[in-house]
C-alpha cells in the first residue's frame, strides 16, 4: 500500500506506482481528499479530488493494472493503515518526512495489536538539477525536462 495527493500526477509518482505494482500482488493506493490538503503550500493550485482521481485511474489503466489494485480515500496521515489487519508493506519515498510517518503508523499498529508491516523505501525521482520531481515544482511553474530524469 501507499497513500499521496498525486497532484499533477508526473513521472515521480508514475515511478512509485510502478515500483509498487512490481512488488506487490495486489496494491492498495490511498488518495487524500482535498480537505487533506488545506495546509499544503500552494493548496489553491492543487488539482480537485475528482481531477486527481481521474488521472491516476487512467495512469492505472495504462499500465493495464486495474485488475491487481484499489484506489480508495483517505482522510487521515495514517490513511487506515494503523488498523489494516492484511498490510505486509508500506510503499515510500525517501523524504524524511514521510518515512518517519510510516514508522509512527508502525508503531500505532504494534498498539492496535496488529503485525508491523515492511517500509519499502522508494528514492525520488530527480531533475537535472538533482533536486526531487514534486508537485510542488509542478504548481509553481518549474519547467522541468522530462527527458532528463534521473531515477
Amino acid at each position: 500500500m501507499f497513500a499521496g495527493t498525486f497532484d499533477h500526477l508526473h513521472e515521480g509518482h508514475k515511478h512509485l506506482l510502478r515500483r509498487a505494482f512490481q512488488l506487490g500482488s495486489w496494491v492498495g493506493i490511498g488518495l487524500t481528499t482535498n480537505e487533506m490538503l488545506s495546509d499544503k503550500a500552494e493548496a489553491g493550485k492543487i488539482q480537485s479530488f475528482e481531477e486527481r482521481r481521474k488521472a491516476l485511474m487512467d495512469f492505472i489503466r495504462s499500465e493495464s493494472q486495474t485488475a491487481r489494485c484499489t484506489v480508495f480515500t483517505i482522510k487521515t496521515r495514517e490513511g487506515g493503515a494503523e488498523t489494516m489487519e492484511d498490510l505486509e508493506a508500506l510503499i515510500v519515498s525517501d523524504e524524511i518526512g514521510v518515512v518517519a510517518n510510516a514508522f509512527q503508523i508502525n508503531e500505532m499498529r504494534a498498539r492496535n495489536g496488529f503485525r508491523r508491516f515492511d517500509i519499502i523505501v522508494v528514492p525520488r525521482v530527480r531533475t537535472e538539477d538533482g533536486i526531487p520531481l514534486s508537485s510542488s515544482r509542478v504548481r509553481r511553474g518549474e519547467t522541468l525536462d522530462q527527458r532528463k530524469l534521473v531515477y
